[in-house]
């Protein structure tokens, strides 16, 4: 007779990252626990129970799969003998032989979300939703997905009103999910993923920190993040962390060691699977061989990040945070190659083109892009172009979260001003630096104390707080991460 595949079963395994034979490891522990005699199950018996060959289990069998796997017997797709298949599980009452759901232990607690507070930025809140887990159980791959969401938010808020003040709630994140890997029983499958996620949001506190020109706090969440990046085995999180470190060295002044380190990434196992990350690393590359005064080498470098690109398709994996990648970065990276060579006039047209191609919502790339371009045209001798696009991005730069008081913008416009200074005798230079100067008095005025409508202060809002939930940094830290910290 023809058996019909236990689709639930199989779908509950998967969502929980566990193989057969995990499975079977953990059957037994749960029948000795009952029992007090070790479970015979294997890796064939969960095949057999997959394929419906066994449609029934024995019962002890039965209050161990649903011990293990979260769920009632009937929710998994089993059939008690002379009843048809097309019961509901949602629906049926407690299973034969007393094989109900366990108490407290098959269904999950439901998930309860509650918005945190980050501040305020151009007469708006911004917040994350944070979602809640059920305070015990078996965690799986949605419940890591889960999880995920409010990272995806913070890279959003991060491209429309940049990093700064965002660490300490990327941090919090990091820590809420090693909270859950102590707390929650998973496969290694899922707690890889786990500690995936614990490195993506410290790599993103380190951008965060990068941004607000925190660089020694960046190092700090940096050693933090390769250290769990080892632990998930996470080729992508170790291109994420690279990136950053070569940021973080660029704005340091070590170019040096950021050439070496982008050098490091083109080679890395992530760029060779992935042509947007690899377009990204032979950019970065360009720039560092143009610190070098290696012309030729930095245009061949800005080729292979053209090659690479082109070889993107609708296909190509791309994690919310690599999504600034494209022909407008690539033309900024162009910009500071050609710019750091003296060769002004390709600077300016990438300047251009960088400016005219940034994506939609991505204020801060777009600038940083504009400055750039103004500065390419302040090394070209055309002042008042350069004082035109000056005062585009100090409109912009006006929009984002302290982008005038604190952070990469805010240095970088204070380089503009030293440069317009230096033309005096150009009335548009005088103005831009008038201009910047009222910019800026009043961007510190609103950063005192008192004035929170700009402020870094970081607000913690439960609109609908998770029972038992503990407020953040009350838990150990967790010892997984005590030689990083």
């Amino acid at each position: 007779m023809a058996h019909t595949r236990n689709a639930a079963l199989a779908a509950r395994i998967a969502e929980l990252g566990l193989t057969e034979k995990e499975l079977s490891y953990l059957l037994n522990d749960a029948i000795e626990q009952t029992t007090g005699q070790r479970g015979k199950a294997t890796d064939r018996y969960i095949r057999l129970l997959l394929n419906g060959t066994i449609q029934w289990p024995w019962p002890v069998n039965r209050r161990a799969l649903e011990q293990v796997l979260g769920r009632s017997i009937l929710e998994l797709g089993f059939v008690p003998r002379g009843q048809s298949s097309v019961i509901s599980p949602r629906c049926a009452g407690p299973a034969a032989d007393g094989a109900g759901v366990p108490a407290g232990q098959a269904t999950p607690e439901a998930t309860m979300e509650r918005r945190e507070v980050l501040g305020f930025a151009a007469g708006a809140t911004v917040s994350i939703v944070v979602p809640a887990l059920p305070q015990h159980g078996r965690l799986g791959l949605t419940d890591v997905a889960r999880l995920r969401e409010p990272l995806a938010e913070l890279v959003d808020i991060d491209q429309r009103l940049g990093g700064v003040a965002m660490a300490r709630v990327c941090v919090r994140q990091a820590d809420r999910v090693l909270d859950a890997v102590r707390r929650f029983d998973a496969s290694d499958r899922v707690e890889r993923a786990l500690y995936g996620l614990v490195g993506e949001y410290l790599a993103a506190a380190a951008w965060a920190c990068v941004d607000a020109m925190e660089l020694d706090e960046a190092g700090r969440h940096l050693d933090r993040a390769l250290h769990v990046a080892t632990i998930a085995q996470d080729p992508m999180l170790h291109a994420k962390v690279t990136n950053i470190v070569v940021m973080r060295c660029r704005e340091a002044g070590d170019v040096r060691y950021a050439h070496a380190m982008a050098k490091s990434g083109v080679i890395s196992t992530a760029a060779r699977a992935n042509p947007r990350l690899s377009a990204l690393f032979h950019a970065r590359v360009a720039h560092g061989h143009a610190h070098r005064g290696e012309l030729g080498m930095a245009r061949r470098a800005l080729g292979r990040a053209q090659d690479a690109l082109a070889r993107v398709t609708p296909q190509t994996p791309t994690p919310p945070w690599l999504r600034f990648v494209d022909q407008a970065e690539l033309a900024a990276l162009a910009n500071l190659t050609y710019h750091v060579l003296g060769r002004y006039p390709q600077a300016i047209q990438h300047g251009e083109l960088a400016t005219s191609q940034v994506l939609p919502g991505h204020l801060r790339n777009q600038t940083l892009y504009t400055l750039g371009l103004a500065d390419s045209l302040l090394s070209a001798r055309e002042v008042e172009q350069a004082a035109a696009r000056a005062t585009e991005g100090l409109q912009l730069a006006q929009r984002l979260r302290e982008g005038v008081h604190r952070g990469r913008v805010a240095r970088r416009l204070r380089q503009l001003r030293a440069r317009f200074a230096q033309w005096p005798d150009v009335p548009e230079a005088r103005a831009w630096v008038a201009a910047f100067d009222q910019a800026s008095a009043q961007a510190a005025t609103r950063a005192e104390p008192g004035h929170g409508a700009t402020s870094a202060h970081v607000a913690l809002t439960a609109a609908h707080p998770k029972p038992g939930d503990d407020a953040p940094g009350t838990r150990p830290a967790h010892p997984a991460l005590a030689a990083a910290r």
